[in-house]
């Protein structure tokens, strides 16, 4: 499955935020938004998840998609997870959307259940959510969207409000439900320990104006993007191969 921007743009307040951005997500992949705040990243997860209109089209497999049927596709998770929370038990809010949906109670509670597993969560059904930790939080916020099932995640800063073994906890969550066939778009200033991502996308006062993987995108440099040690290394790896390789193809000519 794909959903494609073309030509999106958004206005706030007479400002323009989103700027004819062009962009292609597909099932399976991760994808990073990165750049400064104020660049449109948050505003461009929205359009996707069907929580804004734009100008543009945004389209699911070459068909033009209203904000409804986008809702129903892309699961948005806020920066805030606390944000997200409306039931008084995990398991509360985790259902909550099904039996808006009006979900038979056999299904949900088999929902219930995978959304549990998926997370991580399994035995806390009866906990306060008030009570879970930043990380526990975070990951209530994934099941609440999970329990759906849509095809992709839009994920606002997911581990910005968390601790280290926290944040590797749910980018190692993130990976596997890539591996399951979700499309994930991630905007995020923490980039460590993010792995699995096939594209990198960068927002500059509301334009895209680099789409490629992480290796070529340390290549490129932005300053307004701290580059994680280990992402160096892999381009340092990358370009001594290269050169190795053009050094014995020179050889091989003599």
């Amino acid at each position: 499955m794909k959903i494609t921007l073309e030509s999106v743009s958004f206005t706030y307040n007479g400002r323009s935020v989103l700027k004819d951005v062009n962009l292609e997500i597909e099932s399976g992949k991760v994808y990073l938004l990165v750049g400064k705040n104020g660049s449109g990243k948050t505003t461009l997860l929205k359009i996707l998840a069907g929580l804004l209109v734009s100008r543009g089209k945004v389209c699911v497999n070459g068909e033009v998609a209203d904000p409804i049927s986008l809702r129903r596709l892309v699961g948005y998770v806020f920066q805030n997870p606390a944000s997200q929370i409306i039931g008084a038990t995990v398991e509360e809010d985790i259902i909550f959307s099904l039996e808006m949906l009006g979900i038979e109670r056999e299904e949900m509670e088999k929902r219930l259940k995978d959304a549990l597993r998926v997370v991580g969560l399994e035995g806390m059904e009866k906990e306060d959510p008030l009570n879970l930790s930043g990380g526990q939080k975070q990951r209530l916020a994934i099941a609440s969207v999970l329990v759906r099932d849509p095809p992709f995640l839009a994920l606002d800063e997911p581990v910005s409000m968390l601790d280290l073994p926290s944040q590797i906890e749910i980018f190692k969550l993130l990976l596997e439900l890539k591996e399951k066939g979700k499309g994930i778009v991630i905007a995020t200033h923490e980039l460590e320990y993010l792995e699995g991502v096939d594209e990198v996308v960068h927002l500059n006062d509301g334009m895209i104006d680099f789409r490629g993987s992480i290796m070529d995108f340390v290549a490129v440099g932005f300053p307004d993007v701290e580059i994680p040690f280990s992402w160096r290394i892999l381009e340092k790896c990358r370009t001594c191969s290269k050169r190795r390789m053009e050094d014995a193809h020179t050889l091989d000519k003599r």
